[in-house]
């Protein structure tokens, strides 16, 4: 059973920066067993009610039931909600049909035996028509059967409320009539299940036990579809819209607020008023009475949906999300290659642009601290060491910008499931610092084996240059997460990296006091100080101190530093995460 009273929201922007509409005193109740159609033109409000419905947008007044939970003060656990929104990112195109689901299950249900996982899919499999493409990526699949699929992720669980947000929209006539079929099947699989589905739709509105009308965010009338041409005075469902134009939805909403009662009671639907109201609106062609009832052959008993599944730990959730990711990165040929071409191309542009001095390294090597091989080995050990440290931070910026802000449909979603941040959060960190740590290594490890090797301690480097790919990853992990868009945090990230670049440099020529100020939050910068710092003592370390006029970190403060920068994009990825935004529409 679910109950809203006076609903209304202000108004809020969404992830497209757009002003929604807002909803004003939204009351309707819905039986336990029930397909509801909440219909409406463009910005009628459609798509925020269920948003309100779903927890991602607060009421600003108004009481909202679901069953014994007070919604935004209980809200429903994962288990009892499923929401759908058919967007392309809301699925990973490289799983199988078979694997997503599973994987759902998995981030969803905490005891089950894999028995008991295969049974359960197999079982939504059957029911969703999809057992037959059960092995076939999600990219290959037609419209229709992603549709299905994302439908088939909110039943993992025995979910009481089931919203859907344009299931038919873009689809064949026969297509939609097989997925309102779908949801009807839905509403009377599980006892006291709840299925709304928002749609700009007209057809096929014969398949619902009723119909929810919002314009302008009012809603105009609730009742069976057949009542719908008698309410509104009109001759086919298709006149509806143009009908409701020609009034202001207040009107609207005062209108059906009369005869809200009296409609409920006629068609029992459960009231949400003691008893109907006995005024009219004499200047309105609506008829002051309802048409005749036809009560339904049976009315589905209002049970309460059975106790939410326990959700897995987060280590459980975690490990999984790894390697759901590792096998999405194997699979994904354009990724991998782009990672393995980065491992051998950027050790080898280091080396060309280097080249031409290595001798100057043998020489120092072999002993010789003449005036002539001591400054130019200064001169590349610093051109080394730079060159490096912008090849790991571009590396990072790479990999960093697009791991959360590519998937934050997909991450919504599988929040509203029950996915923790923090496992989302340790899983995409998971994947990013050995893939990070593993390119500084080939960056060292090459240099070593090909002449371009410096004197001093390599190990302390390769952690200092680790400690770089890994900070910078972070920050713009962070970026990624904060971003509304992977187009806005490729750009936040490029400018990051950039003003590393500038600043770096411009660093030599500052003054030493405004050099400090700056210098802890380059991650550049604080890689390549604290490995040029792991010279000291050398007879090198003398010519690098007077062509370069800096403040050196030592290695000790630089890795610090850099993991504080670590710390601070982690810190701004989880509360870019914890800020939830609305999915498209």
């Amino acid at each position: 059973m679910l109950h809203a009273t006076a609903l209304s929201t202000s108004e809020q922007s969404t992830s497209a920066a757009a002003t929604s509409t807002r909803l004003e005193d939204i009351s309707f109740s819905v039986p336990a067993g029930h397909l509801l159609a909440v219909v409406g033109a463009a910005d009628s409000g459609r798509s925020q009610l269920l948003q309100v419905l779903a927890g991602l947008r607060r009421p600003s007044t108004g009481r909202l039931q679901v069953w014994e939970s007070e919604l935004g003060t209980a809200p429903l656990p994962a288990g009892h909600l499923g929401y759908v929104v058919p967007s392309e990112d809301s699925l990973h195109g490289l799983l199988t049909v078979r694997e997503t689901l599973m994987s759902a299950h998995f981030l969803r249900i905490a005891v089950s035996t894999p028995e008991l996982r295969v049974d359960r899919v197999s079982h939504l499999l059957v029911g969703l028509g999809l057992e037959t493409v059960a092995s076939q990526r999600v990219a290959l699949l037609s419209p229709a059967q992603r549709r299905r699929l994302m439908l088939g992720l909110a039943l993992v669980t025995d979910t009481a409320l089931v919203l859907c947000d344009e299931m038919t929209a873009g689809l064949d006539v026969r297509s939609q009539q097989e997925i309102v079929a779908l949801l009807k099947f839905v509403a009377e699989d599980l006892p006291g299940r709840i299925v709304m589905h928002a749609t700009e739709t007209l057809g096929n509105l014969a398949s619902y036990d009723s119909v929810l009308v919002l314009h302008e965010g009012r809603v105009c009338f609730h009742g069976p579809p057949r009542a719908l041409a008698h309410y509104f005075s009109i001759s086919t469902v298709d006149e509806l819209y143009p009908r409701l134009a020609k009034r202001p939805a207040e009107r609207w909403g005062e209108s059906w607020s009369r005869h809200r009662d009296s409609y409920y009671q006629a068609f029992q639907l459960s009231s949400l008023h003691p008893g109907p109201t006995a005024e009219t609106e004499s200047e309105s062609p609506l008829p002051a009475d309802p048409p005749p009832a036809h009560p339904p052959a049976h009315t589905p008993a209002s049970h309460p949906p059975a106790p939410a599944a326990e959700l897995p730990s987060l280590a459980a959730q975690t490990l999984h999300l790894l390697r759901r990711r590792w096998t999405l990165w194997l699979r994904h040929q354009a990724e991998w290659l782009e990672h393995l071409a980065l491992f051998i191309l950027c050790p080898v542009i280091t080396l060309l642009l280097v080249a031409p001095n290595t001798g100057y390294l043998s020489e120092l090597r072999a002993g010789n601290t003449s005036a002539d091989a001591l400054w130019p080995a200064a001169y590349t050990c610093t051109m080394v060491l730079l060159i490096q440290g912008l090849m790991i931070t571009l590396i990072s910026l790479r990999s960093g910008f697009r791991e959360i802000a590519a998937e934050r449909v997909l991450f919504e979603r599988e929040c509203i499931g029950g996915l923790r941040v923090s496992a989302f959060l340790a899983a995409k960190l998971g994947f990013l610092i050995p893939l990070m740590a593993a390119h500084g290594a080939a960056l060292i490890l090459l240099a070593e084996l090909t002449g371009a090797s410096l004197p001093g301690p390599a190990l302390l480097r390769l952690v200092l240059l680790m400690l770089t790919g890994i900070a910078f990853g972070c920050l713009c992990f962070g970026l990624s997460a904060a971003s509304p868009s992977p187009a806005a945090a490729e750009n936040r990230a490029w400018k990051l990296w950039a003003a590393n670049l500038l600043l770096s440099g411009a660093l030599l020529g500052f003054p030493r006091p405004l050099g400090m100020v700056v210098q802890p939050f380059l991650s550049l910068y604080q890689g390549w100080s604290g490995s040029i710092d792991t010279l000291a003592g050398l007879p090198v370390f003398a010519p690098l101190t007077q062509f370069v006029r800096t403040w050196f970190a030592t290695p000790s403060s630089a890795m610090v530093a850099l993991l504080l920068q670590a710390v601070a994009g982690i810190a701004m990825a989880a509360w870019g995460l914890k800020r939830r935004r609305l999915p498209p529409g």
